[in-house]
This record gives C-alpha cells, sequence and structure tokens, in this order.
C-alpha cells in the first residue's frame, strides 16, 4: 500500500463522550500546517479535542483486498 507523505488523519472528541470520532484527513507538508487545515476544516461542531497524526504513522491490522 502507497502511503502519502503528506496525509495527515483527523480525530476529534466532545467533552461528554469517550470515543474519538475520525473527522477527515488534510494534506500539509509539515505538521503545523496540518493542524491550521484541521482546524478550518472541520471545527464546525466546536470539538473539545482534536488530534491530527501522520497517515504514514497508521499501522493496518487487517487489509481486506
Amino acid at each position: 500500500m502507497e502511503r502519502d507523505p503528506h496525509g495527515y488523519m483527523v480525530y476529534a472528541k466532545h467533552a461528554k463522550e469517550p470515543a474519538l470520532h475520525e473527522c477527515g484527513e488534510v494534506h500539509a507538508v509539515g505538521v503545523d500546517d496540518a493542524v491550521v487545515f484541521a482546524h478550518t476544516l472541520y471545527d464546525e461542531r466546536k470539538w473539545q479535542d482534536m488530534f491530527v497524526f501522520p497517515r504514514s504513522a497508521m499501522v493496518t491490522l487487517i487489509e481486506v483486498e
């Protein structure tokens, strides 16, 4: 599987919810830009916590082809 070196996954949660929600993905050259892009694109619900991490850090457990 080819991984995007500039892709960042975005997750967020509300204060009363224990689970994270996958918001989507942003493409940025670095983490600082990824944070700005994620906040701009996905903060419409006023999340309490929002996280970005490089897509390249994801580990595939099961892959269906």
